[in-house]
């Protein structure tokens, strides 16, 4: 089974260890949900490692037992000594919805906490409906009877994940602008958020394909040509934003952001500027004005809001359109990141600086190198300035005007993350490495 587990695990989409091969994978712990003469479900927490021995991570499985030499209901990993199937169980409807009652009930079992959120969620008695929610790169979501979603945390980590704590914050708070916590599971003794169960919103479009609609209809692909402007819609998802953000604020505990806070920032984005520069030749002509940047922000005097939760990872995949409002989802931070880093406080122009950014790869992504259609171009970097002024003009009617020192720091935080998009695209999508870098040009005119 651990050897059958060692070829799997690096097939999946959220495997952390980029498709390298594993020389074992050891089961940590198993938590049973389901049992039955014909079926048995557990949550099975495993740690692999690589060929020359490093940690290869640790991820959260979910994963049915059949009764002995009987087939699998659907495609099997491997087979027990005893003839048992071990498959996935998330293409398994019936554990699926067995996992998910036992939440609704609030059951705790083997060593795991089953939570129903108030204030509680009845599922119909007939069996749910299941259908996995598509690719995604570090959880794992299904769709049941169209009215929920259960997500899994592939990679969990000691300590409720922010993205728990966050909505359940949210939710006290009476934020209407997060998708209805139905519940989740912990684990006991870690404390790990091993799932969580939300209410499912079958009208609502993800705000990355909303804008990229929009972006088709700003450059003529679209039938309708009001279809490109997205300020409107920008305008709503800046004050969202900024009411999250309150919202947070008052509910947590800030701490201010000083002068020595924020040379200890200068500092990072000129380490992660220099580490770039190695793999982006390109980089070189702009090291002294980002350098310049990245410090200029440190002792400008006109204060700083503090230091507070934020989203940690925010961009437009991260957000739903509705017909009438628009949400936030995953509040988990950087999935690279460690759980200090994801849980640490941060200025909340960080997340508006993961939001410009977002319309600007919105606008481009679909396009070849500006040589190839400088007219698309232009539209493109037309409908980034509309759709970026709508967002901040939002957010800032919101949350008020920024300082001249929190602006000097959003300019820092947007260039920061150009800096980290182009060596991340000239290591895995060469092609799409213009984006950042054109970004950058822009940025520091």
């Amino acid at each position: 089974m651990r050897r059958a587990l060692a070829h799997w695990l690096p097939e999946q989409r959220w495997f952390d260890g980029t498709g390298r091969p594993l020389a074992s994978v050891a089961v940590l712990r198993v938590h049973a949900f389901h049992r039955t003469a014909a079926r048995l479900g557990v949550l099975a927490v495993v740690a692999a490692r690589d060929m020359r021995g490093a940690d290869a991570g640790r991820y959260l499985l979910v994963l049915g037992v059949g009764a002995p030499h009987t087939p699998s209901p659907v495609p099997f990993l491997a087979r027990t000594r005893d003839g048992r199937p071990v498959y996935g169980a998330l293409a398994d409807a019936e554990l699926v919805d067995a996992l998910v009652r036992r939440i609704a009930g609030h059951r705790p079992a083997d060593g795991a906490r089953y939570v129903a959120e108030p204030p509680g969620v009845a599922l119909p008695a007939a069996p749910l409906s299941v259908r996995p929610l598509g690719a995604e790169q570090s959880n794992t979501s299904v769709v049941l009877d169209e009215r929920y979603i259960l997500k899994i945390f592939r990679r969990p980590t000691e300590g409720a994940s922010p993205d728990l704590v966050l909505h359940r914050l949210l939710r006290d708070a009476g934020s209407p602008h997060v998708p209805q916590l139905l519940g989740a599971i912990e684990e006991e003794g870690t404390d790990a958020t091993l799932a969580t169960l939300q209410r499912f919103l079958p009208d609502a479009e993800d705000g990355w394909s909303a804008a990229l609609d929009s972006v088709r209809g700003s450059l003529g692909g679209a039938p309708d040509p009001a279809a490109g402007d997205f300020t409107g819609a920008a305008r709503r998802l800046g004050g969202v934003l900024a009411d999250v953000h309150g919202t947070l604020a008052a509910a947590h505990e800030n701490t201010p952001l000083g002068d020595g806070d924020c040379r200890q920032l200068s500092e990072l984005f000129r380490e992660r500027l220099s580490h770039a520069v190695g793999a982006v030749p390109q980089l070189a002509a702009y090291t002294d004005q980002l350098h310049s940047v990245f410090t200029e922000f440190v002792s400008l005097p006109g204060g700083r809001r503090p230091a507070q939760l934020t989203h940690g990872d925010l961009h437009l995949g991260q957000t739903l359109r509705t017909p009438r409002k628009w949400l936030l989802l995953d509040f988990e931070g950087e999935p690279q990141a460690g759980h200090e880093e994801r849980i640490r406080l941060h200025s909340p122009m960080r997340d508006v600086a993961g939001m410009l950014r977002s319309f600007d790869y919105a606008a481009h992504h679909g396009l070849g190198s500006p040589d190839e259609d400088p007219a698309g171009h232009a539209a493109a970097e037309r409908w980034v300035r509309c759709s970026q002024d709508a967002f901040l003009a939002g957010y800032t009617a919101v949350a008020g005007p920024r300082t001249p020192a929190e602006s000097r720091l959003l300019r820092a935080y947007v260039l920061d993350k150009a800096v980290y998009e182009a060596l991340y695209e000239t290591r895995h999508r060469p092609s799409w490495a213009w984006i950042p870098l054109r970004s950058l040009v822009r940025g520091l005119r």
